[in-house]
């Protein structure tokens, strides 16, 4: 098949939208593979990443292979994709990794939801107690020559992402890591339906050992045995990492997040000791008042799964919980430090989405709403302010449950 085919197909009709030559107000990514690639077959890809006023000629580039990613998010004239390159490279001051996503953030009219609530959770860490979540910058991209718009340039969740040992085959026990990739893997059952082996790498060593355990526990222990504070959830589960991910879905509303679209992750326990799994959220698409199809979502939203309502029943855990909430609703939570955020991420890609608009401008009666980015932000802080101050009254009257 031709490569206009392919372009047609995997990134949306030409249009006549010439790759930008000169120094942008944005970070620039230009994207070259000369071989066809679908979500679950890669091409070979060169990509040249220039900083914000830096001229293409003076870039880097990195050589890799490239593939498209997403589900729902396939049916968008406008793709997200992954890339793996051939030596991990630290990009506009992240980590050195080998694996970055471009996030198209097509139904998002705002552009910035998983950008937003990925920050929000790591900044949530102190010392001792970091918040795992995928930093991010903007960028604009350039896919073989032709202009695709603003783009979210993001780390994958993987071990270095983590901070988790590597897999060695003659440990004992080892480092894993699962992905919720559908509703039934929201504590809903036994077992791992509905997760994926992330770590150790799945053809290597199937490893659902350490999941099957917490699931089985989750849902066949008594009261006493849940809540025993030397072998019970606390010895299995970071219960403070679990507090800021529930409260962190609460927040940003995510209601396609309490169920799926996170990943648990243990690393290798110890000699002697046992260890403990934590959250790290993923796939923001629904947030901040939008559900992951872009209708509205309202701000009397309360999210939950089985293992959280477990949890909340015991009056010890609930007041921890409403102690956090206490904290975080004065300080990284609070409507006036979220503005902020939004404000910051609005003042840097305000001109670049007038350059996003015009690009997918004629797929407009693809999009799931009538917003524009103006009216996706004010949107966005009507609905912060009013859901957290319904979340703060409801937290408080499930504190003084009995």
């Amino acid at each position: 098949m031709l490569l206009g085919s392919i372009a047609r197909m995997a990134h949306g009709q030409a249009a006549p939208f010439a790759s930008p030559t000169k120094a942008m107000d944005l970070p620039m990514v230009w994207l070259e593979a000369n071989d066809p690639f679908t979500r679950d077959a890669t091409a070979a890809c060169t990509m040249t990443l220039a900083a914000a006023g830096q001229e293409r000629e003076k870039a880097a580039a990195c050589k890799g292979v490239i593939r498209l990613r997403g589900a729902t998010s396939l049916g968008y004239p406008k793709k997200s994709y992954a890339m793996y390159l051939d030596k991990p490279a630290g990009l506009l001051g992240m980590a050195a990794h080998r694996h970055w996503i471009l996030n198209a953030a097509f139904i998002d009219r705002s552009l910035m939801r998983h950008k937003l609530s990925y920050d929000l959770f790591r900044s949530l860490s102190e010392r001792g107690r970091p918040r795992h979540a995928a930093s991010s910058r903007f960028v604009e991209v350039s896919f073989n020559g032709t202009y695709h718009g603003v783009y979210l340039l993001m780390e994958q969740v993987d071990q270095e992402l983590a901070g988790l040992p590597a897999y060695a085959k003659e440990d004992p026990a080892h480092t894993s890591v699962y992905k919720a990739i559908s509703h039934d893997a929201g504590f809903v059952q036994s077992g791992h339906n509905g997760f994926e082996q992330v770590l150790p790498d799945p053809t290597v060593l199937a490893y659902w050992q350490p999941l099957d355990a917490l699931t089985q526990f989750i849902h066949a222990a008594t009261a006493a045995q849940f809540f025993n504070p030397e072998s019970g959830i606390a010895a299995q589960l970071d219960l403070d990492n679990a507090i800021d991910f529930h409260l962190l879905i609460l927040v940003t509303g995510n209601d396609d997040g309490i169920t799926k679209n996170f990943y648990l992750a243990r690393p290798r326990p110890a000699s002697g000791s046992a260890a403990r799994f934590f959250f790290i959220p993923w796939d923001f698409d629904s947030a901040f008042g939008q559900n992951w199809d872009a209708t509205p979502l309202p701000p009397e939203l309360w999210l939950s799964n089985p293992l959280f309502d477990r949890l909340l029943e015991n009056p010890e855990y609930r007041g921890r919980f409403t102690e956090r909430w206490e904290q975080l609703r004065d300080r990284q939570f609070s409507v006036q430090s979220i503005h902020r955020m939004i404000d910051a991420n609005v003042k840097e890609i305000a001109v670049a989405t007038g350059r996003n608009a015009i690009r997918w401008a004629a797929s407009g009666n693809l999009y799931p709403n009538p917003l524009t980015f103006e009216q996706d932000i004010a949107q966005m802080k009507a609905w912060t302010a009013a859901h957290i101050a319904w979340l703060n009254q409801t937290i408080q009257k499930r504190a003084k449950k009995n």
